[in-house]
């Protein structure tokens, strides 16, 4: 299948081993072996890897410029698919020795502030510009989208080590609407942490809470540190709005 972004993959198209960097083929077969192990934590993202209802992309030599088109042909295919779990899986091109974990960090809201600038709608008006409002979300086509960073950098909490590169998941909101507002859900929700508490031998990390719990922050959630500890400081991201606003 053909999609408006040349850089918006299937799995079937990252199979196929065409027409791809080497290190993407690599970096996939990685992510594939780990995630489609019947161990791996999270048995929705399982699923939704072997139903092929993920999509992927990739960024090479530091290039953002297709970001933009691929993330925004993402979004409207499926809109036509709002029943299927699906997000988009983005591989940077790994170092060639890995960095410090600051690096991948900054390089990660690096990424969330490109697309925010090259995004053509305004922020929705039902969404908070402050990080620090607990219903604030990263927002863009007028989408609001969840994002978390894997990486090499993550040595303790390993079910985030998913290859040699850092690799952005993006999941749409609405992908987690039952596990929420259901009982069901939220039962899903526990055993998976309890999972992930079992292979990382750590506890659940201390930023992982419900969107719109007003003690948790949803920013602080897309790069989770690597023990025990709460992100401390501000949010990376900037939106020209707020900061004109406060300064």
């Amino acid at each position: 299948m053909s999609y408006q972004s040349s850089y918006l993959l299937s799995k079937t198209d990252l199979e196929k081993d065409i027409h791809i960097p080497r290190w993407l083929s690599i970096q996939y077969k990685t992510w594939n072996k780990i995630v489609e192990d019947f161990n791996f934590p999270c048995y929705f993202g399982v699923a939704a890897q072997k139903s092929g209802h993920l999509f992927f992309s990739y960024i090479e030599n530091d290039d953002f410029t297709h970001l933009p088109s691929t993330l925004i042909s993402f979004l409207e295919v499926t809109e036509k698919t709002p029943s299927e779990r699906n997000a988009l899986v983005l591989f940077v091109q790994p170092e060639k020795v890995e960095r410090e974990t600051a690096y991948y960090h900054d390089y990660f809201w690096k990424i969330l502030n490109f697309l925010h600038e090259h995004d053509k709608y305004d922020w929705p008006e039902d969404f908070p510009l402050d990080p620090d409002d607990p219903k604030w979300e990263f927002i863009f086509h007028k989408t609001p989208i969840f994002i978390s960073a894997n990486g090499p950098f993550y040595k303790n909490r390993i079910t985030r080590n998913l290859g040699d590169c850092l690799i952005l998941i993006f999941q749409p909101r609405r992908i987690f609407a039952d596990l929420s507002s259901t009982p069901k859900g939220k039962k899903a929700t526990q055993i998976i942490r309890a999972n992930v508490e079992k292979i990382e031998g750590m506890p659940t990390h201390p930023d992982l809470g419900s969107y719109g719990d007003p003690n948790n922050r949803e920013w602080k959630q897309y790069v989770i540190t690597d023990d025990n500890n709460t992100t401390k400081g501000s949010c990376p991201f900037h939106h020209e709005k707020f900061i004109m606003k406060n300064n």
